[in-house]
């Protein structure tokens, strides 16, 4: 036994209120956060979209200014004004923005160097350098215009730096700008302390990166996708891998440069903006929860109260306390419970009552004792009382032997055995009244389980009267028992003759079963027999039933009868007769369809016969084996085809693909149909004969004609049937018979034969 926890009405309201509460507030949150997740998200591609292009557009107006300093430069050498543009060099280094200015010949020797205050000694060594194969410089020759470079190994301080170069007409002045520059200028444009910021060149090498320094020059993102995409558009926003991390990010290609500006924020649950949103939900719902954890236990207390009214209102009711009106509240659905238990004890007091009624109104008389050993009535109703002759008083408490009811006290030992052993029991008693006077009774009695004892209902019925009408029904017995013994008789000779068709039928089976060319006889007697069963079982059945209500009426007429008895023997006898009249009836039918088939297929007789006929003779005899079948066998013989030819051989090739299909084509069905299909064409005839089945293997499908060739094996199946079924359509019928398989499908088996059988010496080959 299963011992479950109980708790109180209010404390499983109180639980119950919490969980509902935690459960809604739990959907609630996950509600919204699959409502906002993806929104969010798209705004933040939208910011970091919008931010990308901003530092994009702002690092170009920085570095466009940049680059028209350096352009002002080469102007001035250009002009010849070398002291100028020496002393502009050396100004824009004092600004901060370039870390080195060069300026180169047109032989590729470093003409002048103007580089950072720390590196003054360097600058004078660099004079004189040929950077001739300087990359940049040999752009800038090629193109004959500004240009940025990508990368620029810087020939004075050896660091990666971003250089620009500009044609002066004749010659080329090369600005250096520290990669801390541009990260300087990149960061102070952002003012989103979680996002993160690249600037990369055209190859995807990272120029600057806001979050580790380290990646400079080091890292290549040219495989994230939305690097990809800003190949072909100025600006591409997507969803990205890094450092096993996914990340939401934009980029903005600059046309000026052909840099790409990156920015980045974690994607997803580690999204800064989801993560708040989440903060922020988890607090709401902690503070919900408490919140229902405060005013939980009053609301259950307030909702259990009534409960706990209408739960001390029924124990009033099972005590026995009926007076006072039930609980009423303010919720609808317990005033309807209260409404209804109400109805409820109100229904089973009526009920009680109705009882108390039909018992006391009964015309048979009823008692009910006490458990044993004491066997008092505890209860006796009206038709006692008047059957017994004495008051409710003198009887209720009292035993039967105390009041003298039992003539015989041997026949209260007896009852009272019957019911220790079974419960229940039933004599019949000569009973005592109050007045002395005696009568027949039926006792009835039945042992039940009432409020957890073992009492005993009794049922007391005079019969008295009706053994005294058995006596005149007696009289009636010789005359009707002279009338049944007559018809008894002619059944009796009927079922000889029936028991003699049987015997003959199992001689003639016997013979045929000898017969190897009639060999499939065996299961055509086999139906014989079980159809023939039936209706002469039903007959010797008959028979039997009215020699038993003979005997029974024998017995009855000798102490006295009835005419309700005589009736019912009479029905008796006539419903047996006629009974075995249909079925022996039946039985002739039977007898005479079989006895044609049987002569057709021990025969081999040829002669004219209507073909719808002769099937369904066939389609009868297999009605046994069809019954123990899952498949239906459906026929479609016009009635008008006639044939000349051998009925008993085309019989066997019919039996014979039936049978096989029951056999092999729905091993593994619950159901299938077998349909036999006929049609004439000119003076030959096509009958089909299929099923819906498994078909045939296709390895098999070519040698299913050949002899020994079956599935069964060793399991009934000798594989001779086909190769009969062909021989007979060739040799004796003069025709063909041909199959085809489709595997899962079914199977078709058409025979092909004339309507007149050709000559036996035509065939004899």
């Amino acid at each position: 036994m299963i011992l479950r926890s109980r708790w109180h009405l209010r404390s499983s309201l109180t639980l119950l209120l919490i969980a509902a509460s935690a459960i809604a507030l739990l959907i609630a949150f996950v509600l919204l956060l699959a409502y906002y997740q993806p929104r969010l998200a798209a705004q933040t591609r939208v910011e970091l979209a919008a931010r990308s292009d901003t530092l994009a557009r702002r690092t170009e107006r920085v570095l466009s200014i940049l680059q028209g300093q350096l352009e002002l430069i080469a102007a001035n050498i250009k002009d010849g004004d070398d002291d100028t543009s020496r002393e502009q060099m050396d100004y824009l280094i004092n600004q901060g923005a370039f870390s080195a200015v060069y300026h180169i010949d047109s032989n590729g020797l470093i003409a002048y160097a103007s580089v950072h205050r720390d590196n003054r000694k360097q600058a004078a060594e660099l004079i004189g350098s040929d950077l001739s194969n300087d990359r940049l410089r040999q752009v800038v020759m090629q193109r004959l215009y500004t240009v940025w470079s990508d990368k620029h190994l810087s020939p004075a301080s050896h660091r990666l730096a971003v250089a620009i170069g500009v044609w002066t007409g004749k010659e080329v002045i090369i600005g250096e700008i520290p990669l801390a520059y541009i990260l300087d200028t990149v960061t102070d444009s952002s003012t989103q302390a979680d996002w993160s910021i690249w600037v990369t060149d055209g190859y995807g090498d990272i120029l600057a990166d806001s979050e580790h320094s380290e990646r400079v020059g080091v890292v290549n993102v040219a495989n994230l996708p939305v690097f990809s995409q800003a190949q072909t558009k100025f600006q591409a926003v997507d969803q990205g891998r890094f450092e096993g991390r996914s990340y939401d990010m934009a980029v903005s290609r600059s046309a000026l440069m052909n840099w790409y500006f990156i920015v980045r924020t974690p994607a997803g649950l580690a999204s800064p903006q989801l993560r708040t949103a989440l903060n922020l939900g988890v607090t709401a719902m902690i503070s919900l929860m408490l919140l229902s954890l405060l005013f939980a236990p009053v609301w259950a207390a307030r909702t259990a109260r009534p409960i706990d009214a209408i739960a001390e209102r029924a124990r009033q009711l099972v005590e026995g306390k009926t007076g006072g009106d039930w609980p009423r509240s303010s919720v609808i659905e317990l005033n309807q419970l209260s409404t209804d238990i109400e109805r409820m004890s109100n229904a089973i007091r009526e009920r009680e009552r109705e009882l108390e009624t039909i018992v006391e109104s009964s015309p048979v008389g009823m008692l009910l004792t006490e458990p044993s050993p004491s066997f008092v009535f505890a209860r006796a109703n009206e038709a006692i009382l008047r059957l017994f002759g004495y008051q409710r008083d003198q009887i209720v408490g009292k035993t039967g032997l105390e009041l003298g009811l039992w003539k015989h006290r041997t026949d209260r030992e007896a009852m009272l055995s019957l019911l220790d052993k079974q419960d229940i029991g039933q004599i019949e008693s000569w009973m005592c009244r109050q007045d002395g006077s005696e009568f027949l009774a039926l006792l009835q009695a039945r042992a039940v389980e009432i409020g957890g004892a073992k009492r005993t209902i009794w049922v007391v019925e005079d019969i008295t009267e009706f053994r005294r009408i058995e006596g005149e029904v007696r009289e009636l017995n010789a005359e009707l028992e002279v009338r049944v013994q007559k018809r008894t008789e002619q059944l009796r000779k009927a079922n000889t003759e029936l028991s003699t068709t049987v015997e003959h039928l199992k001689l003639a089976q016997n013979e045929l079963v000898r017969s190897e060319k009639l060999a499939s006889l065996g299961s055509l007697v086999a139906g014989v027999a079980h159809e023939l069963n039936t209706p002469i079982g039903n007959g010797v059945m008959a028979v039997s039933t009215m020699r038993d209500s003979l005997k029974r009426f024998r017995a009855d007429s000798a102490n006295g009868m009835k005419r309700s008895v005589l009736d019912s023997f009479v029905e008796a006898i006539d419903t047996g007769s006629t009974i075995a009249e249909r079925n022996l009836e039946r039985a002739a039918e039977l007898v005479t369809s079989f006895k044609q088939v049987a002569a057709d297929q021990t025969s081999s007789q040829r002669r004219s016969f209507k073909l719808d006929e002769a099937v369904r003779e066939i389609a009868l005899t297999l009605g046994p084996t069809l019954k123990h079948s899952v498949a239906k066998l459906s026929l479609d013989i016009p009635p008008a085809i006639t044939m000349d030819s051998y009925p008993g051989p085309l019989g066997q090739i019919i039996t014979n693909l039936i049978t096989n299909a029951t056999v092999h084509a729905f091993s593994d069905r619950d159901r299938g149909t077998i349909t036999v299909h006929a049609e004439a064409e000119s003076d030959r005839l096509k009958l089909r004969i299929g099923d819906d089945g498994i078909g045939i293997a296709p390895d098999m499908l070519s040698r299913i004609f050949d002899p020994f060739v079956t599935t069964r094996m060793g399991r009934g199946g000798t594989g001779l049937g086909l190769h009969i079924a062909h021989n007979i359509a060739s040799n004796i019928l003069g025709g063909s018979i041909s199959v085809s398989s489709t595997t899962g499908q079914g199977t078709t088996f058409e025979l092909n034969i004339p309507l007149t059988a050709p000559a036996p010496d035509s065939t004899s080959a």
